[in-house]
């Protein structure tokens, strides 16, 4: 959680001159500055999840169930407290196959599902990061309407948005680092490695591809569309850990990213 703390203060300061275009934030209503405080907490309970998940298993079989399962839970709540999103059969079909091509996906084989063995630490945590993403996710389309209500274009909420969410996640996650012991001592020792100046590019990363998110959420009437569609980063994300992290690609797990791309064809479609 230390890095990402890190990375959230990095992304928050190099995209910061960016709240110079446009409205003021200032303007906005007073609702708007009490879902950025709960949009805060919700992304500290994503990241925060997402990181204790990786410290206790492997990158290419938590991350595609981090980023899946939302795919469902976010129609889900948005049905209770939203108007009801704008989906027909074949995004239900494809938002299903992109929850259960995540599901197998960490399965070298068939033989592999034990529930026993998949109920670990590190599944709780990926459960913890699947809430917090459900919860910024329809806290951000809540949001981002205040912005285009207040005169802001699509673009410039999307942006302007970007920044000051990472600002308030990091309020949130710093006091957390300073108050557990393990993360206290990550942080310092984070300062003295190599790890402090990928931080920078970690922010830059997290926050520009999720500013692009944001200004699709700007435009689009449907969060549940947008959240689905999202996920490409998953299988990329598996690609990416076999090829960096030498981590295998058994023919299960290839069955399920093409499963998923499938998914995500029908919801785009």
């Amino acid at each position: 959680m230390a890095f990402f703390a890190r990375a959230m203060a990095a992304g928050s300061v190099l995209y910061a001159p960016l709240l110079l275009w446009g409205p003021a934030p200032m303007q906005l209503p007073w609702s708007f500055w009490g879902w950025l405080v709960a949009t805060g907490a919700c992304q500290t309970l994503y990241m925060s999840g997402l990181a204790w998940a990786y410290a206790r298993g492997d990158v290419s079989l938590l991350y595609p169930m981090a980023r899946a399962l939302p795919v469902l839970g976010v129609p889900a709540v948005a049905l209770l407290v939203l108007p009801a999103p704008a989906l027909d059969l074949g995004d239900g079909l494809g938002m299903g196959l992109i929850a259960i091509s995540a599901l197998i996906m960490p399965l070298t084989h068939w033989r592999a599902f034990r529930l026993e063995s998949d109920l670990t630490p590190a599944l709780g945590f990926v459960l913890l990061a699947a809430a917090g993403t459900t919860g910024y996710s329809l806290i951000d389309k809540r949001a981002l309407g205040l912005m285009t209500a207040s005169g802001y274009t699509p673009l410039q909420a999307g942006l302007h948005y970007m920044v000051l969410q990472a600002m308030t996640t990091w309020l949130w996650m710093w006091p957390l680092v300073r108050a557990l012991p393990s993360e206290r001592l990550a942080a310092r020792r984070l300062r003295y490695t190599s790890a402090a100046r990928r931080a920078w590019l970690a922010g830059a990363m997290i926050l520009g591809t999720y500013g692009l998110v944001l200004i699709a959420m700007s435009s689009s009437a449907d969060v549940s569309h947008v959240v689905a569609l999202r996920q490409l980063s998953i299988p990329l994300g598996v690609l990416a850990a076999v090829y960096w992290f030498k981590e295998r690609l058994p023919p299960l797990r290839l069955g399920a990213i093409a499963i998923m791309l499938t998914g995500l064809a029908l919801v785009a479609w």
